[in-house]
C-alpha cells in the first residue's frame, strides 16, 4: 500500500509539474501568467496609442513567444463593427525565401479575403495571416481565418495562394489546422471578443496564433522573424491601426499603401531566444546613421551605443538573407563607427543593414551601385 502511494503521490505531482509548464493557451485571451521572459512565455513588442480612424475599434497590442517547438502570437484587438473586417498579420520568417523588402504585392488567389490587398512592405514577406471577424451585432457570430504563402508561384492570374483555414466562434474556443494543402497543419488559431466591441477598454482579448516552427522553415536561437500587423476594412483598405504605430497616423491609410515612404522600420523584430529587439525608438536611441549612400570607399555606419554592450551589424538583401556580418564585438558605451566598404564586393542592388546593440534594433537601406 505505501508503495502504491508514493507512486499515485508522484503521478500527482508530475501531473501538477506539466500544468504549471502549460504557459501558453490558446483561447483568444491574454493573461499575466503567459507574459515574461524566455522560452514559453509572452514578451510585448509594442502598442497602438494613437487615434483610431474606425472610432473604438483596432488594435491594442502585439505579442509574440516562442517555445521549443512553436511560435505564438497574440494580437490584443477590437475589431468588429457593423460589417466585415480583419487583421492581417505579414511574417519574415528564418529559411524561408518570400517577397523582397519594398515589392508591391501581388495579392492572393481568394477575392472574398482582404489579402486581395497590394500594399508594399519594407520587410520581406514570407506569409500572412488573416482573421475576419462578422459584424459585432449580427447573426453570424463566426471569425473567419485564412493564410496566404508568399514563397509560392503566383497562379495564372499573377495571385498568390490564400487558403481557407475554416472558422471559430467568438468566444476563445481553438480551431486546430488538419487541412494538408494549408501547408501549416498543426497551426491553432482563436478569437475572443470583447465584452462591448470597446477597443479602448479591451486590454486582455483578440487574435491569437500558435504555428509550429516546423511548418515556417524551422527556427532555431537568434533566428529572427519580422512582423506587422494591420487593421483593414471590408473592402481591404486600411485603417489608420498598423503596428509598429505611426506617430502622428489619425486617418486611414487607405488601399494599397506604400510603407516604404514612411520614416522608420514598419516591421518588429523577434529573435528567437531573446525576445523583442526592434520598435520605432531604437534608431532614436542609437543615433545611427549610414553614410555617403550609395555605398562609396568611405563609407560608415555611425552609431551611438548608450550603455556597454554586444554589438552586432550584419547586412541582408533584399529578400531578407544575410549576406555579410561586419561586426560581432562588445563595445563600451559611446560614438562608435564601422566600415561600409565591404559591401561594395555585393552585386548591385538594395541591402539592408542591421545595427543589434544588446536588445536594441535598427536598420538602415542603403544601395550598392
Amino acid at each position: 500500500m505505501k508503495k502504491l502511494f508514493t507512486l499515485s503521490a508522484l503521478a500527482a505531482l508530475t501531473a501538477a509539474s506539466l500544468t504549471a509548464q502549460a504557459q501558453i493557451t490558446v483561447d483568444g485571451t491574454l493573461s499575466p501568467a503567459e507574459i515574461g521572459t524566455g522560452t514559453g512565455k509572452y514578451q510585448l513588442m509594442g502598442t497602438y496609442t494613437g487615434a483610431h480612424s474606425a472610432a473604438d475599434r483596432g488594435l491594442k497590442a502585439l505579442y509574440m513567444g516562442t517555445t521549443a517547438t512553436t511560435l505564438n502570437i497574440m494580437v490584443v484587438a477590437s475589431p468588429e463593427k457593423g460589417d466585415y473586417n480583419a487583421l492581417l498579420l505579414y511574417l519574415d520568417a528564418p529559411n524561408k525565401t518570400g517577397v523582397a523588402a519594398g515589392t508591391r504585392l501581388a495579392g492572393g488567389s481568394d477575392n472574398s479575403s482582404q489579402f486581395r490587398s497590394q500594399p508594399t512592405l519594407d520587410m520581406p514577406v514570407d506569409y500572412g495571416f488573416r482573421l475576419t471577424v462578422s459584424p459585432l451585432a449580427g447573426t453570424d457570430a463566426n471569425a473567419y481565418h485564412s493564410k496566404i504563402d508568399f514563397t509560392a508561384a503566383v497562379n495564372s492570374a499573377g495571385k498568390f495562394p490564400d487558403v481557407y483555414l475554416g472558422s471559430t466562434n467568438k468566444t476563445g474556443t481553438a480551431f486546430t489546422v488538419t487541412d494538408a494543402n494549408s501547408g501549416i497543419v498543426g497551426a491553432k488559431v482563436s478569437f475572443k471578443t470583447s465584452a462591448t466591441g470597446s477597443v479602448a477598454a479591451n486590454t486582455t482579448t483578440g487574435w491569437e496564433i500558435e504555428y509550429p516552427l516546423s511548418v515556417l522553415g524551422g527556427a532555431t536561437a537568434n533566428d529572427l522573424f519580422r512582423v506587422m500587423v494591420a487593421y483593414v476594412g471590408d473592402n481591404a483598405e486600411f485603417h489608420s491601426d498598423v503596428l509598429p504605430q505611426i506617430t502622428g497616423q489619425a486617418t486611414a491609410l487607405g488601399a494599397d499603401p506604400n510603407f516604404t515612404t514612411i520614416p522608420g522600420n514598419q516591421s518588429y523584430t523577434y529573435q528567437v531566444g531573446v525576445g523583442v529587439l526592434a520598435s520605432r525608438s531604437s534608431a532614436e536611441a542609437l543615433q545611427a546613421a549610414a553614410y555617403p549612400n550609395p555605398v562609396a570607399a568611405t563609407s560608415r555606419l555611425a552609431y551611438h551605443v548608450p550603455a556597454a554592450a554586444a554589438v552586432a551589424v550584419d547586412v541582408y538583401n533584399s529578400l531578407g538573407q544575410k549576406v555579410l556580418n561586419l561586426l560581432n564585438d562588445a563595445q563600451a558605451a559611446g560614438a562608435h563607427t564601422v566600415a561600409l566598404s565591404p559591401l561594395r564586393q555585393l552585386t548591385a542592388g538594395s541591402y539592408l543593414v542591421t545595427l543589434r546593440v544588446g536588445s536594441q534594433l535598427s536598420t538602415h537601406r542603403v544601395v550598392v551601385e
